[in-house]
């Protein structure tokens, strides 16, 4: 009996061959699989890796988005934030004072937060609504 020789969906010819080592429980589970998919082994295994590498790919370019990386400038922007007022507690502690300027100072970083959160709920649902 001659093989057939087989193609991709874009007419490439499959003329690679890999081998695997698995364990009896791993064969039986890939040989299911392949058949719950509808597909011999070697092409399920091949989808499932284009799965897998189309959503790395999604998810590198989710982590590079625009929205992505304004949110973590506004996280560095809060986190600086919270520092201030963290050495302005320090000192109120340690001097058990605090003067008008440091009062005006911490509301000051408190009202800034609350529009760094407005920016970023802002930014979020922009993001959500995107289909």
């Amino acid at each position: 009996m001659t093989r057939r020789k087989q193609h991709h969906h874009d007419g490439k010819p499959r003329d690679r061959q890999m081998h695997l080592r698995v364990c009896d429980e791993d064969i039986h589970m890939m040989r299911r699989v392949a058949e719950h998919m509808g597909m011999t082994l070697a092409h399920a295994t091949v989808t499932l890796f284009r799965q897998a590498d189309g959503s790395q790919q999604h998810e590198r370019e989710e982590r590079e988005s625009p929205q992505v990386r304004e949110l973590r400038a506004i996280r560095a922007q809060i986190w600086r934030i919270g520092h201030n007022i963290n050495q302005i507690a320090r000192n109120t502690n340690r001097d058990m004072s605090t003067t008008p300027a440091d009062e005006a100072s911490a509301m000051n970083a408190v009202r800034g937060c609350r529009e760094l959160l407005a920016q970023a709920d802002e930014i979020i649902r922009s993001g959500a609504s995107k289909p």
